[in-house]
């Protein structure tokens, strides 16, 4: 009996020590809707501010427990209206990074609608960047890190942001909705010429007079 009782007091302390990390685990990261622009998924001691970024006004995400980690997310227009997807993401992708001043470093990675690609900045930092493609929206996330290393280490988490981002409002104007626009169709009617009057009286013509 004793024996029974001292496993009972094992499972109730093994199960009040992992009870609350289990349960701490699932609700760590929470969305957060931002300047009415995007909803985002982060830990809740995370913070975002106005940030005005190489292409534009944008929104930082901090860190408040480590102040150099901060990602900037920014949602613009779809630069391309291709049917392939990886077109579509690659002309999105040249065109940030051309606004960023971003050289690339690495090969873009596709997937079905997002690509990643690490780049450096102008001031010699490392870039993590996310593309993803959402109707008429293309959302940013990019990574500002002191070398290639720090990038990789923070990879699971920036791409777990990035991936939650969803934009509240459509593009302002969906530059595809009108490149791909069908013709207005003809009007089924069919045409009927208007009736043309018969003369039903002829008049003869009048003979020359014979001199």
């Amino acid at each position: 009996m004793d024996l029974f009782r001292l496993c009972s007091y094992f499972c109730i302390l093994f199960v009040a020590i992992l009870l609350p990390v289990s349960a701490a685990e699932p609700g760590a990261s929470s969305n957060q809707t931002i300047n009415d622009q995007f909803v985002v998924k982060l830990p809740p001691e995370w913070s975002n501010f106005p940030v005005n970024s190489y292409a534009g006004m944008a929104t930082g995400i901090m860190d408040n427990n480590d102040i150099t980690n901060v990602i900037t997310i920014k949602v613009f227009q779809n630069m391309n209206c291709s049917d392939v997807a990886e077109e579509n993401l690659k002309v999105n992708l040249e065109d940030f990074n051309a606004k960023t001043g971003i050289a690339a470093m690495s090969e873009p990675v596709f997937g079905n609608d997002t690509v990643t690609q690490y780049g450096k900045y102008p001031d010699g930092k490392t870039s993590h960047l996310f593309l993803r493609l959402i109707d008429g929206n293309v959302v940013a996330v990019f990574g500002s890190y002191e070398t290639m290393e720090d990038a990789k280490a923070k990879a699971d988490e920036f791409t777990a942001i990035a991936a939650s981002v969803i934009p509240l409002h459509p593009s302002v104007y969906e530059q595809c909705l009108v490149e791909n626009q069908k013709p207005t169709p003809a009007p089924t009617t069919t045409y009927k010429p208007r009736p043309v009057p018969t003369v039903s009286n002829t008049i003869a013509p009048t003979e020359a007079p014979v001199s």
